[in-house]
């Protein structure tokens, strides 16, 4: 329940701006920035638990988390996944192009979008490619999940279905103008802006 007078509780100077979203996993806030850094923080305090280089600037790319592994995009095109607990590596993929899409995690799997017009399966093991999809442009948007699909809207004008088991397009339409959008999905229906 949110009070009828909302009181600030506590603030964390990350550096730099804050262009995504933050994580929040139990009692854990994970946070990126322009800076270049994931946080670990508390949430009842704002202590920090530990800072993670991601060696580049981060832009919209939100942390995503999964079994003990949290993921995080940066403009170089690196996605990282870290422990959790402590904010060690334990393994990262080059993409060709900048990351601003926001890494979703699948069960053993975690999808991420490249500006070099991918959208990537990896392994959460290990982040061995299971499939990349290319389409005709940027991949800006998180793709949303459903019913074993991932769906994008993307720069080139195209909405896709994929399909995460394999990286095979189901269907496409076309949008008739780019999108950043991510597509929210409610009852079978997908809902996405574009320019």
């Amino acid at each position: 329940a949110v009070p009828a007078q909302p009181k600030l509780l506590w603030t964390f100077e990350a550096g730099d701006s804050v262009e995504s979203s933050a994580a929040i996993v139990g009692g854990t806030v994970f946070a990126a920035s322009q800076k270049g850094e994931l946080v670990a923080l508390n949430l009842q305090n704002g202590a920090v638990y530990w800072k993670f280089s991601t060696g580049s600037p981060v832009g919209e790319s939100s942390p995503a988390y999964g079994s003990g592994v949290v993921y995080i995009g940066n403009l170089d095109g690196w996605l990282n996944a870290l422990n959790a607990t402590d904010g060690r590596k334990l393994w990262a993929f080059k993409t060709g192009g900048e990351i601003k899409s926001s890494p979703v995690v699948v069960g053993d799997r975690v999808l991420i979008g490249s500006y070099d017009q991918n959208l990537y399966c990896l392994s959460t093991r290990n982040g061995a490619v299971l499939w990349k999809t290319r389409t005709d442009g940027p991949v800006h948007a998180t793709p949303g999940i459903a019913d074993g699909m991932a769906f994008i809207a993307g720069c080139d004008e195209v909405f896709r279905a994929i399909r995460v088991s394999d990286g095979r397009e189901v269907f496409s339409v076309a949008s008739g103008a780019y999108t950043g959008a991510s597509p929210a999905l409610r009852g079978g229906n997908a809902y996405y802006g574009t320019f």
